[in-house]
């Protein structure tokens, strides 16, 4: 396979990080939404920007035929790339902001000198949150809210809830809906909780600090009848603490009839073939992190031995090898 010259490589960096600035920024939203060419300055004044900054991130998304900049410079439109930009440009943010510190420091985080007792890896979770947030709204999310819909189910808890914004959605189609947003990384639960109030659904949805790999009862988890976890169940291996970790869970919400995990596995793919977004960064950066990332067929084999039924899994092209296991359990008690 044959691919970009070095210098691509060098400058195409450069634009992945644009995609992700200009996504924050509002360029994006701006360029989407317009009818016309964007005048770069107008919108760097509207915004309180630097505009040779602006001009700068610009040139930057032309270089990858994001937009199309006129020969000024001056307004831009988007270019042959930009509808696929727009479908994943979660994925570039999960990479340079969510994951930036990761990659920057990964020379001192491979050696082994380094990865004693106590070793850990700084990302950005609240970033992590919004970019897998965006990744997911417009392949995995309607599969989940059909199968919540199609179960009747009520009363969900989502472990590892990022940015809360599946209760959110669950709770503005249903009024009876409840939800139970749980996390452990601080970032990701002050936007969540951020998410909720500004929804105007704090009655309904309550967000608490957990750790998915120990769940432990709580007495609001008690009523919860499905459980549902998004880009996070990789977290909970290798299989011997997965297998522990997902019994816990089953204790913890003692009459959850659902658990629905969607989380991406392992390719697999050789060196030789050409990797889909998302792929490769996300095995390196938990490799990195000394994370196992299991296959297909390791969650389908632990997963029946933690005493869940396989009720259906679904692949999805994007995120590229991603899967939404749903598994269903009679309990009693009710």
């Amino acid at each position: 396979m044959t691919g970009p010259g070095i210098d691509d490589l060098y400058n195409h960096t450069l634009s992945a990080f644009a995609i992700s600035a200009s996504w924050e920024l509002g360029l994006l939203d701006r360029l989407e939404n317009s009818d016309s060419p964007v005048d770069l300055r107008d919108f760097s004044r509207e915004q309180d920007l630097d505009a040779p900054s602006v001009e700068a991130i610009a040139r930057g998304l032309a270089l990858a035929d994001v937009v199309v900049l006129s020969a000024d410079r001056t307004t831009a439109k988007p270019g042959p790339l930009f509808a696929d930009t727009l479908a994943k440009k979660g994925f570039f943010y999960w990479l340079t902001r969510g994951c930036g510190e990761l990659f920057t420091t990964m020379p001192e985080l491979v050696r082994n000198a380094n990865r004693s007792e106590g070793f850990t890896v700084r990302r950005d979770y609240k970033a992590i949150g919004l970019g897998a947030r965006e990744a997911g709204f417009s392949y995995v999310d309607p599969v989940f809210y059909k199968i919540v819909a199609d179960r009747g189910l009520r009363h969900g808890a989502d472990l590892g809830c990022g940015s809360g914004e599946r209760l959110i959605k669950l709770a503005g189609s249903d009024p009876e809906f409840r939800g139970i947003g749980v996390d452990f990384a601080d970032g990701a639960l002050s936007l969540a909780t951020e998410s909720v109030a500004r929804a105007g659904f704090s009655d309904r949805i309550s967000v608490v600090h957990g750790d998915a790999t120990r769940m432990e009862p709580r007495p609001e988890f008690e009523q919860v009848d499905f459980v549902c976890t998004f880009m996070m169940g990789h977290d909970l291996w290798p299989r011997a603490e997965c297998l522990a970790s997902l019994k816990l869970i089953g204790e913890a919400f003692p009459r959850a009839t659902d658990l629905i995990i969607c989380d991406t596995y392992r390719s697999d793919l050789p060196s030789t073939e050409r990797h889909p977004v998302f792929t490769l960064g996300f095995e390196t950066a938990h490799a990195v992190m000394g994370q196992m990332i299991p296959s297909l067929d390791e969650w389908t084999d632990v997963l029946a031995e933690a005493g869940w039924l396989r009720t259906d899994v679904i692949d999805f092209d994007l995120p590229p090898y991603t899967a939404l296991m749903h598994l269903t359990r009679e309990v009693t008690g009710e």
